[in-house]
């Protein structure tokens, strides 16, 4: 029986669905964290945020700004995050009960070495109609955040860009780049992070192997962008599907 075989394999079936399920909520609370806002008056910069300029200097100064640290403190990104935190608990809720059904499910059948035929082919039909209704709730959060998620992420990402335009031209830098660190720096010489950006080289992108404090600006983006919003509690503008 085709379903007796998926059984033999119960456990990775049960960690696929629970992985399937993960895997989306990481996707669209990733970059997908980022929301949307209101667009900015153009003299933005005169509203503060920015250092004292700095002398003119000759030749070309070249900045970096760390673009996680910049999404992780702006505050329309953090009220955005809640709000799809807010949109995936009930979804993450009964994903948790399936999977929770589907653990139990497979203990049983390990532990019963004697269990009958009926029974088994029992819990290996809620096992199978359990991982169908993971993957229906992983299309349907697609459905739900994909499209508005990305809207959102490339409104933000213009917004950055124009925070970066703003704090580079008041301090006399010509070229800024961007790159991503963990905001936590015991990851920063862990594997994960060292491989990723031996990868990143490997396939003939730039890494900043050392910034001087002086040329990088993500505190400063981050806090020109959030000066540029209100005082009060910032909500993202996008609309709900």
């Amino acid at each position: 029986m085709a379903r007796m075989r998926d059984q033999a394999h119960g456990s990775t079936t049960l960690a696929q669905g629970e992985n399937s399920v993960k895997r989306m909520i990481m996707i669209v609370t990733g970059f997908a964290v980022l929301a949307s806002g209101a667009y900015f008056s153009r003299d933005l910069f005169a509203q503060g945020g920015g250092a004292a300029p700095a002398p003119q200097m000759q030749g070309t100064k070249v900045a970096v700004v760390n673009i996680g640290l910049v999404f992780n403190q702006y505050r329309r990104a953090l009220a955005f995050k809640l709000e799809l935190e807010e949109t995936l608990k009930r979804p993450k809720a009964d994903a948790k009960v399936l999977m929770d059904e589907m653990e139990k499910y497979v203990k049983e059948i390990r532990e019963t070495p004697n269990m009958s035929k009926t029974a088994r082919d029992q819990r290996e039909d809620l096992i199978y109609k359990n991982e169908q209704k993971l993957k229906d709730m992983n299309r349907e959060i697609q459905r739900l955040l994909g499209k508005k998620s990305e809207d959102n992420l490339v409104i933000l990402w213009k917004e950055v860009n124009m925070g970066i335009e703003a704090v580079s031209k008041h301090l006399g830098f010509q070229i800024v780049l961007g790159y991503g660190d963990p905001m936590d720096k015991d990851l920063l010489n862990l594997f994960p992070n060292v491989n990723r950006k031996m990868q990143a080289m490997d396939a003939g992108g730039a890494v900043p192997l050392y910034v001087h404090g002086s040329v990088d600006l993500s505190q400063a983006v981050a806090d020109t962008l959030n000066s540029w919003l209100p005082k009060s509690n910032v909500t993202p503008t996008g609309g709900k599907n």
